[in-house]
C-alpha cells in the first residue's frame, strides 16, 4: 500500500492535520497546561478557571467522527482485521460499570476512543503507510527543534528545577524529563530510519538536502537524550539503542525479506538456548546479568524505588484480579488515596503520590484485570506478527514499524502509556499496532498488461494520463 516512486509527490489529505493537532498536545502539554506556561510544570491545572481541554479535544473528536463517516467502508475493513483490538476497547468501556469513579472513567475512556479516532483518520488515507511517515515527520520536525530552543534559550519553559534550585531537568515542550525521553526515543528511531531510507534512494540534490536535515534533527534528538548533568531518561536511552539494533537488523535482511519472519522466529528460539548458559555463567560473578545491565543505565535494582510503587499497585489489583478496578479509576488524585492506599511508597514520600504505576503492564492489570491484560498481550502479539509480515511485503515500512513497536513495549517496563488516551505513546502504539488490510491485487487483462495506456504504481494500475488526449 505504500506508494511507489511514481507517487513520491503524493500528499495526504487535509484531514491529517486533525490527528496531528491531537498528537501534538499529547506529545507536549495539554491546552490547559499551555495556559500555565509561565508557572512550574507541576503546578496543578485544577487551579485554573475551568479546564479548557474538553473545549479543544471534543471539537477534534467531532471533526474526526465526521471524516470517518465518509470513510465508513475503510473503517469497517480495519475493524474486521483488528477484532482483538476492538474487543479490548469494548471490554475497557464495560469496566466503567464496576469503577468506583465512573465519571472519571467515562472521561478517560472517551479520550481513549478519541485517540483511536485520530489513528483511524491516518490509516484510512489512500496510502496509509505513507501517511504514517508524513505524520511522524511533521510532528518531530516541529517538536525536536522547538524543544532544543526552549532548553537552550527559553528555560522557563524547557527546563525544570528541583526544590533546591540546583538540579535541573530538561523537559523541552513536555512536562517531565521522562516524557521528553520518550519523544526523543521515538524521534531518534524515526530519523535514523529516514536516513537509511534516503540513502537507499536515487541520489539527487533534493535527496541530499533531506538527508542533511535528517542528520541534523537526529543530532538534536541525541543531544536531548543525553540530558542535563546527572539527569536523563535512562529508559529513553536504552529504548533508542534497542530500536537502533532492530533497524540495523532490518537493513541487513533487506535481501532476504522473504525469509525475514523465519529469521526473526529462529533468533527468538535460539535465544532460549543461548541465554540460560550465559546467565548461569554470570552467576559466578558478584553481580547478575540483570544487575549489570541495570547499573549500566544509571539505575539500581529497585529501578529508582519503582519496586515500591509496583508492590502497592499489585496489592491493590489483588482485590479484583480478574476484572481490575476499572479503566482510568486508579490514579484519580486525593479522592482515591483512602480507597487505594500505597503504604510502601508513602513511607518514602508521605506528601507526594505518583500518577502512574511506572509500568504499563502492571497499570493495565490493575485497571482491567487479567482479562484486560490478556487482551493487551494478544493485540501486542498480532501487532508484532503484522510488523514481521510487513518485512516480507513492505520492507520499507516494516523496518520502521517493528523498531518503534519494540521501543514502546520496552518503555512500558518502567513507564506507563497503555490505555492513556492523551499519552503520545498510546497514540503511536495504536498507529503501529493496527494491521491495515491490503487490497487484493486485481487480475489485469492480458491486453492491458502490454498496453502503454496504463502505468503500474506499486500495487495499483492506473491510466497513464500523460498519454491521454486533453
Amino acid at each position: 500500500m505504500s506508494p511507489g516512486t511514481g507517487l513520491s509527490r503524493w500528499k495526504p489529505s487535509l484531514w491529517i492535520w486533525v490527528p496531528w493537532i491531537w498528537w501534538l498536545f499529547a506529545a507536549t502539554r495539554t491546552p490547559s497546561r499551555w495556559l500555565l506556561w509561565n508557572r512550574p510544570v507541576n503546578f496543578g491545572t485544577a487551579d485554573a478557571s475551568g479546564s479548557i481541554d474538553p473545549l479543544v479535544l471534543l471539537p477534534l473528536m467531532t471533526i474526526g467522527f465526521y471524516a470517518l463517516c465518509t470513510r465508513s467502508g475503510q473503517v469497517r475493513r480495519i475493524f474486521a482485521a483488528n477484532k482483538w483490538l476492538l474487543l479490548l476497547f469494548v471490554y475497557s468501556g464495560l469496566s466503567i460499570i464496576w469503577s468506583n469513579f465512573p465519571s472519571i472513567s467515562v472521561v478517560r475512556y472517551g479520550r481513549m476512543v478519541g485517540a483511536l479516532e485520530m489513528v483511524l483518520l491516518v490509516l484510512t488515507e489512500r496510502y496509509p503507510f505513507e501517511a504514517v511517515r508524513v505524520l511522524l515527520r511533521r510532528l518531530y520536525f516541529v517538536h525536536i527543534p522547538l524543544s532544543v530552543i526552549t532548553i537552550k534559550y527559553v528555560r522557563n519553559i524547557g527546563v525544570f528545577y528541583d526544590w533546591s534550585g540546583q538540579e535541573e531537568d530538561w523537559i523541552g515542550l513536555t512536562t517531565h524529563k521522562n516524557s521528553l525521553g520518550q519523544v526523543a526515543m521515538c524521534s531518534g528511531i524515526f530519523w535514523l530510519w529516514q536516513i537509511f531510507r534516503d540513502r537507499s534512494r536515487r541520489k539527487s540534490e533534493g535527496r541530499l538536502k533531506m538527508l542533511m536535515v535528517d542528520c541534523v534533527l537526529l543530532a538534536g534528538t541525541l543531544w536531548m537524550l543525553r540530558g542535563s548533568k546527572n539527569v536523563h531518561s535512562s529508559t529513553g536511552i536504552v529504548g533508542f539503542i534497542i530500536g537502533t539494533v532492530v533497524i540495523i537488523g532490518c537493513q541487513l535482511i533487506k535481501r532476504r525479506a522473504a525469509r525475514a519472519k523465519r529469521m526473526v522466529a529462529g533468533a527468538i528460539v535460539a535465544s532460549f538456548f543461548v541465554l540460560p548458559p550465559i546467565y548461569f555463567a554470570f552467576t559466578a560473578f558478584v553481580a547478575s546479568p540483570a544487575e549489570m545491565v541495570v547499573h549500566a543505565t544509571g539505575r539500581d535494582m529497585t529501578f529508582t524505588d519503582r519496586d515500591l510503587i509496583w508492590t502497592d499497585v499489585l496489592n491493590i489489583a489483588k482485590r479484583n484480579p480478574m476484572l481490575g478496578v476499572g479503566v482510568g479509576a486508579l490514579w484519580v488524585g486525593p479522592i482515591g488515596d483512602v480507597m487505594y492506599p500505597m503504604p510502601n511508597w508513602s513511607r518514602k514520600t508521605p506528601q507526594w503520590r505518583p500518577e502512574e504505576a511506572h509500568n504499563g503492564y502492571i497499570d493495565t492489570y490493575a485497571q482491567t484485570g487479567i482479562l484486560g491484560l490478556i487482551l493487551l498481550f494478544i493485540v501486542v502479539g498480532r501487532a508484532i506478527a503484522g510488523a514481521l509480515t510487513d518485512l516480507q511485503q513492505d520492507l520499507d515500512f516494516g523496518s520502521l514499524r517493528l523498531p518503534l513497536l519494540v521501543g514502546i513495549l520496552f518503555n512500558n517496563l518502567s513507564e506507563s502509556s497503555f490505555l492513556l488516551g492523551t499519552h503520545d505513546l498510546w497514540f503511536l502504539f495504536l498507529l503501529l499496532a493496527i494491521n491495515v488490510p491490503r487490497p487484493r491485487k486485481s487480475v489485469i487483462p492480458r491486453e492491458t498488461e502490454i498496453s502503454p495506456d496504463y502505468v503500474n504504481l506499486g500495487e495499483e494500475l492506473i491510466p497513464n494520463t500523460a498519454l491521454q488526449p486533453s
